[in-house]
């Protein structure tokens, strides 16, 4: 499986199911100051938060293979299984009442958990629904998402094998904050990578390692 960053919110996780590759693209977003989206990126599926800005920017993302019809879009809660990546929608709402929802992605036997731009702690039955993950993507920027410090707490919270964090500072002016602020929260080691790559057998056994992503 690997992992990239966009910038915001934004990944692609590409997961080998069969013999295909099949790719998962986070809320894609229109540009913020500098920070732009790449121009086109090919998925099966396409899957959002929220709406706003942050995730709209569903033209940039095209169909994964020529002949396909245009990505599926998950924008809610519930159950899906596209091509073999199977997606669950929890229902999590902002601390505003704004309507948001969380996932699940299960692809190669590994658990993804995706919190979106979540801005309060998950209640219990959020997390209950949400399961065990192995690779929690989290927003920790502050503003309105996590703070670093809320972050760090909402994974002591989930216990993933690995974090990733997200809606982290990509440009000066994309309005989210440096993720050095999330990396002194968590005392745990870590890795700076440009596209993550992981196995089921490759997850830590013991510990809990962070991966920052840089964008490609």
């Amino acid at each position: 499986m690997n992992i990239a960053w966009n910038g915001l919110g934004s990944v692609v996780v590409t997961a080998k199911i069969g013999q295909d590759e099949v790719s998962l693209v986070t809320n894609p977003f229109a540009p913020v100051g500098s920070l732009k989206f790449p121009k086109l990126i090919p998925a099966s599926l396409v899957v959002k938060s929220h709406e706003g800005e942050d995730t709209g920017h569903d033209d940039a993302v095209a169909p994964e293979h020529e002949g396909d019809k245009p990505p599926f879009v998950i924008d809610h809660a519930g159950e899906y299984e596209v091509r073999g990546m199977f997606v669950t929608g929890i229902s999590a709402p902002k601390k505003d009442g704004t309507p948001h929802s969380i996932y699940r992605f299960d692809a190669e036997s590994m658990h993804i958990g995706f919190l979106g731009a979540i801005d309060r702690p998950l209640s219990s039955k959020e997390q209950e629904a949400l399961g065990a993950v192995d690779i929690l993507l989290i927003p920790a920027g502050g503003g309105g998402v996590l703070s670093p410090s809320a972050a760090a707490q909402a994974v002591a919270q989930i216990e993933p094998r690995i974090v990733i964090p997200i809606y982290v500072s990509a440009t000066e002016d994309d309005g989210v904050g440096e993720v050095s602020a999330f990396v002194r929260e968590m005392s745990a080691p870590q890795e700076t990578v440009t596209k993550f790559k992981i196995t089921r057998a490759a997850l830590p056994e013991d510990e809990l390692r962070v991966v920052i992503l840089s964008r490609g």
